[in-house]
């Protein structure tokens, strides 16, 4: 069963950015379908790792777009990537110290980041690519 399912009204009219968002949606299914299964602390290691390698690709490509076309309000999303990066890496440092109970805070975590940023924050980025050209 999935958690999120993608839809195309959660599409920010990029096709790079909305493979990597059907990606993160993956690691939420993932983790959620572990999670129902009893089995959330044996993949959390493993998706902790991977939304690290996913802020490294997707933020980058991200960023430099929106620094490349003069995105207004570019430097409000790169902190609320930062803010991001910081989070996740918080919670990789508590499973490397040996809390394995941190399967319910990383799901809530990543549940309202896309809710919040990805379906509100990113969608405002939609009209000024599409202006652009931008697909």
């Amino acid at each position: 069963m999935s958690f999120f399912v993608w839809t195309e009204s959660m599409s920010v009219g990029v096709e790079e950015f909305n493979n990597h968002h059907k990606k993160l949606i993956e690691l939420i299914n993932k983790l959620f379908d572990a999670m129902s299964e009893g089995q959330g602390k044996t993949v959390i290691g493993d998706i902790l790792q991977e939304l690290l390698k996913y802020t490294e690709y997707h933020f980058s490509a991200e960023e430099a777009k929106m620094k490349e076309l003069g995105y207004p309000a570019y430097p409000g999303h790169q902190a609320e990537h930062q803010k991001f990066v910081e989070e996740v890496t918080k919670l990789y440092r508590k499973y490397q110290g040996g809390d394995l109970f941190l399967s319910v805070d990383t799901l809530n975590f990543l549940k309202d980041w896309l809710n919040k940023h990805i379906l509100q924050t990113d969608m405002a980025y939609k009209p000024f690519f599409t202006n652009k050209g931008i697909k």
